[in-house]
């Protein structure tokens, strides 16, 4: 709970210097207010209404019609252009600003002394698709997408209802591309047909995708998107071939995307770029790859636990965090393993070259229950030991250090089974999405949990949805 006051210097000043005065006058005594009941933040869909109770108290006790009440917002960095909301002492009043971020002010005013208190929260106001996570899935065999936003609110269909069809057939990827101050925002829904655009603020089909490069791939099939944490560039995998641009300082709005760097290669849908140094892993000739200025170029090669220049396996599940790089590989026998590395970029004696080195540090074989199975991986940027895989209806953790499974989750229904999970990168890191169903693709039955990671790895359920999907293929969060 957060208690604030203020007062004006000046007053304050004068009302004590009057105590000194030994003339025949007549005196206010000062009250000195706490206000409490007022949180630091809050956040409200646009039209709801905004209930706020406040406790006040004086050291003069408290007195309600003794004062003037003011309530008022005004969006972020622009304090010039307030929205009064009320002239209560309690706020209970619907939001209908646009969607945005606010700066919220309270102000008391005592009448007989003029003296002002205040508290201050921030208020965000969002509206359907202004904040929270995008599920694609599979809904009879088209593309269907489910947004919950940041109060839980949902809306189903949401790109078929924008635009009277769905994306495509066999649905496999959302993205969202994008952002900052340089770059547009893009939602791009990937189908076995290629790739659609849609416009975030309504999911309402935006531009055509080959208008995003310099010469379109195709049949143009988005399968990863890798972006710099710094928000300075990003990538995309579109048919195995890698593609980047500039998200600062360009120009247009809509910057293409640079024509994939040469080689002979077929790059794994796996982000290794969470950090400044973009790198990928090669599915075709089996080895971590770099751009090196328009040229793709192994890792050196290393020895240890696997080489990373020439691994013998093919990548079932790739990550990246700042140095950090964790995955999943199977090599031709069909024998899983996770291994564990560091990344770090070096450069020629007169730095005029630079090298991506990958260090190995181990490789466990996964023999543990399900690991053969195993569709789906997911970790979070919180804690780099855990890694969680989904085999029928159970989500195991399993540490990467150990190989030792830590702990297992069963708690959905009986009949469903786990389609997809996925960690929340943007928000809120220990929350994990999770996608069910009965495994048959029908509309509406799927599920959507979110399930909370503790400091051991286990989980426990935050929330659910349910048979508000298809069969869950990818999540992605919309700021």
């Amino acid at each position: 709970m957060k208690i604030a006051k203020l007062m004006i210097g000046i007053l304050f000043f004068g009302a004590v210097a009057c105590t000194e005065d030994k003339g025949n006058y007549d005196y206010t005594p000062l009250n000195d207010l706490s206000i409490a009941g007022i949180e630091s933040a809050y956040m409200i869909e646009r039209d709801s209404q905004l209930v706020i109770p406040v406790t006040i108290t004086g050291t003069e006790g408290f007195d309600e019609s003794r004062y003037e009440y003011l309530w008022y917002i005004w969006r972020v960095n622009n304090a010039a252009d307030p929205d009064t909301l009320s002239y209560e002492k309690d706020l209970n009043v619907p939001i209908s600003v646009v969607a945005g971020s606010y700066d919220m002010r309270y102000l008391v005013t005592d009448k007989e002394t003029d003296i002002v208190y205040t508290s201050r929260a921030t208020l965000d106001v969002i509206d359907s698709y202004s904040q929270g996570v995008m599920a694609l899935s599979s809904a009879g065999g088209e593309a269907d997408v489910t947004f919950i936003n940041a109060v839980n609110a949902i809306s189903t269909h949401v790109y078929r209802e924008a635009n009277g069809e769905s994306a495509g057939s066999n649905p496999s990827g959302i993205f969202l591309t994008g952002g900052g101050e340089f770059v547009a925002p893009l939602v791009i829904i990937a189908t076995e047909e290629g790739s659609k655009v849609a416009n975030p603020a309504d999911f309402s089909e935006f531009m055509d995708f080959s208008d995003l490069f310099y010469f379109a791939p195709e049949p143009g099939i988005i399968q990863c998107l890798c972006k710099s944490n710094w928000g300075f560039d990003e990538y995309v995998i579109v048919d195995g071939e890698i593609h980047g641009r500039y998200l600062s300082f360009v120009e247009n709005l809509y910057q293409p995307y640079d024509p994939a760097p040469k080689g002979d290669y077929y790059a794994a849908p796996f982000s290794m770029y969470e950090s400044t140094d973009a790198f990928f892993y090669d599915q075709k000739g089996r080895r971590f790859i770099y751009n090196n200025y328009g040229v793709v170029v192994p890792v050196e090669a290393s020895v240890g636990a696997f080489n990373a220049a020439d691994m013998q396996m093919d990548m079932v599940w790739g990550f990246a965090l700042d140095e950090n790089l964790r995955a999943v590989m199977q090599d031709d026998a069909g024998k899983r393993y996770i291994i564990t590395a560091t990344k770090a970029i070096t450069y020629s004696d007169d730095y005029m070259e630079t090298y991506i080195r990958v260090t190995p540090i181990s490789m466990i074989e996964m023999n543990q229950e399900g690991t053969a199975d195993a569709s789906t991986f997911a970790m979070s940027t919180n804690d780099l030991t855990y890694l969680f895989y989904a085999y029928d209806n159970k989500i195991a953790c399993i540490s990467t250090v150990t190989g030792r499974i830590l702990s297992v989750y069963d708690q959905f229904p009986a009949g469903q089974q786990v389609d997809y999970i996925e960690f929340d990168r943007t928000g809120d890191s220990r929350r994990m999405w999770v996608g069910v169903s009965d495994g048959s693709g029908n509309e509406e039955s799927g599920s959507i949990y979110f399930l909370q990671m503790a400091s051991d790895g286990s989980l426990t359920e935050e929330a659910h949805f349910e048979n508000v999907c298809g069969k869950v293929v990818d999540f992605e969060y919309k700021p």
